[in-house]
């Protein structure tokens, strides 16, 4: 149950964190990941670092489009395009679905206490009440918000939840959020322009492949399920993931927007992250994620988490020197197996010869050979 202090935070404004000023605030990493918390700065200073040979994609110089595969960018801007002009080829998209997985995405990502949930639409938007509404009567459909009957279908809790926030609480107009909420079309209109090629924004697109470095050193990465960051203008992503992705495309047919691969989606993802970045740069890691959740949810559902799951089940591979050092050891295992058989096998005919020392000599020099004793057979009566 909700009590007074977090109630008191619908009535009284206040900020998601504390926000130092914008002209010395660092710009922080933000990144696609799977566990409760975002990885630390450090850890993703530390993940780039690892990786000495990165692969440029894309990078936008002087206006023009260079790298490895710069119509990757270019066929991103051309989906959103698309998004803009004909959203309905997308998919199917009201407002009640896109409030639906923006509290999904909300439930999923933040803290399980009221106060942080709260905290955090508050950020994002506001809530609505009648005139008339009382304290309690507040705190009762704010409670009723986050409610759940265990005797409930789970199919119909978010729906149901995502009706009551709908009737309290909207998001912030003229914010991504509020396009991806209510209006996709205007969510591909205002990606479509940061992907423009006539935008003089910096851009990047870097792959990481982490050859050669030792899988323990992998770890945080997997535990953290980071695949992708993005920071400055720049959208790093792990290159393995992207086979993973595609395999995933192939069996599911296209599911969610068949116009978009989960590979796109996961790019689509950071993107939004860095389009927060720069448009809303109060806004902290953990609340762009959630909105750049809900926008990968519009696209492909929950299907790109799961696939990022899937993935982690055989990454990292082993290094080369991994797998030199565990091919040394099974030579190492062999020649030691061996060297014990053929130590045994000196050792059984040494004993041997230690046996044939102790015959008699016959006057030729020879040794006699030990005769054995033939039981004499018996005549029949």
């Amino acid at each position: 149950m909700m009590g007074k202090t977090a109630a008191s935070i619908c009535l009284r404004h206040r900020s998601f964190a504390e926000k130092a000023p914008l002209e010395s605030r660092k710009r922080l990493a933000r990144a696609y990941y799977g566990s409760q918390a975002p990885p630390d700065e450090e850890f993703l200073a530390t993940a780039e670092a690892l990786d000495q040979h990165p692969a440029v994609l894309y990078e936008k110089v002087e206006g023009q489009a260079t790298g490895l595969e710069p119509d990757l960018v270019k066929g991103l801007y051309v989906k959103m395009d698309t998004l803009k002009r004909s959203p309905t080829t997308f998919r199917t998209w009201t407002e009640e679905d896109g409030t639906e997985a923006f509290l999904g995405s909300l439930l999923d990502l933040t803290p399980s206490d009221m106060r942080s949930r709260v905290q955090l639409l508050q950020l994002l938007g506001s809530f609505k009440f009648r005139n008339s509404a009382t304290f309690e009567d507040k705190k009762s459909l704010i409670e009723g918000v986050f409610a759940v009957d265990e005797k409930e279908d789970v199919r119909h809790v978010l729906r149901r939840q995502a009706r009551r926030l709908s009737l309290i609480w909207s998001p912030k107009p003229e914010t991504l959020l509020s396009y991806v909420i209510g209006h996709p079309a205007l969510a591909g209109r205002a990606l479509a322009d940061r992907l423009s090629p006539t935008n003089t924004q910096p851009l990047r697109l870097i792959a990481h492949f982490y050859e050669d470095v030792r899988s323990n050193k992998l770890k945080p990465i997997v535990e953290a399920r980071s695949v992708a960051y993005e920071r400055a203008g720049e959208i790093h992503f792990v290159a393995g993931v992207r086979r993973v992705l595609e395999m995933w495309d192939e069996d599911a047919g296209g599911a969610g927007c068949a116009q978009i691969t989960l590979f796109e989606a996961l790019l689509l993802h950071e993107l939004v992250e860095l389009y927060l970045d720069e448009a809303q740069p109060e806004l902290e890691p953990l609340p762009a994620h959630v909105i750049a959740t809900t926008f990968e949810r519009y696209l492909k559902g929950r299907m790109l988490s799961v696939a990022v799951e899937d993935f982690f089940l055989s990454w990292p591979p082993l290094s080369a020197s991994e797998l030199a050092e565990i091919r040394k050891a099974e030579q190492d295992q062999l020649l030691a197996d061996a060297r014990a058989y053929f130590q045994e096998e000196v050792a059984v005919l040494d004993e041997a010869d230690e046996k044939a020392d102790g015959l008699p000599v016959e006057p030729s020099g020879t040794t006699p050979v030990r005769k054995k004793k033939v039981a004499a057979k018996r005549k029949n009566p």
